[in-house]
């Protein structure tokens, strides 16, 4: 089954806030190998996968979930690079709301720390990506 554009977007978003919830706080950095790890089903080839995976980086930076102490891009063509990447406390805000989705659970986190390391699955990444833009324009409807 082929999804949009979006979607694969959503499910990147809850695949990299999986790893960063099974990490804690500890800073990682996030570069190509680590692209292919995290993707475990990709569309595209290579550099597209890794385009899409970099891009849901730079707006979930853009959008506060994460800091980023530093971001190399390169006019090589190499893929960028995320030096230093933690969950920010809006981030945290987000894993730790309540869902009211039965395919999530209670909470993100709660899914992905009961989950212990396992794969969701794509329509649950995809659930969870969509969750959290959808929390992002709530919160930028109450400052509205």
């Amino acid at each position: 089954m082929s999804v949009s554009t979006m979607q694969y977007h959503y499910q990147t978003v809850g695949r990299i806030l999986a790893y960063l919830i099974n990490h804690g706080l500890a800073r990682h950095d996030f570069d190509a190998s680590d692209v292919m790890t995290i993707m475990t089903e990709r569309r595209g080839d290579d550099s597209e996968v890794i385009n899409t995976f970099f891009n849901c980086l730079f707006w979930m930076r853009n959008e506060g979930l994460i800091h980023v102490e530093n971001v190399d891009t390169y006019q090589d063509g190499r893929p960028p690079f995320f030096g230093n990447v933690q969950l920010a406390s809006k981030g945290i805000a987000v894993i730790k709301a309540n869902t009211n989705d039965a395919d999530i659970g209670p909470s993100i986190e709660k899914k992905v720390t009961d989950a212990k390391g396992g794969d969701l699955g794509s329509d649950r990444y995809g659930k969870i990506g969509s969750f959290v833009g959808g929390m992002l324009g709530g919160f930028t409807q109450s400052f509205g």
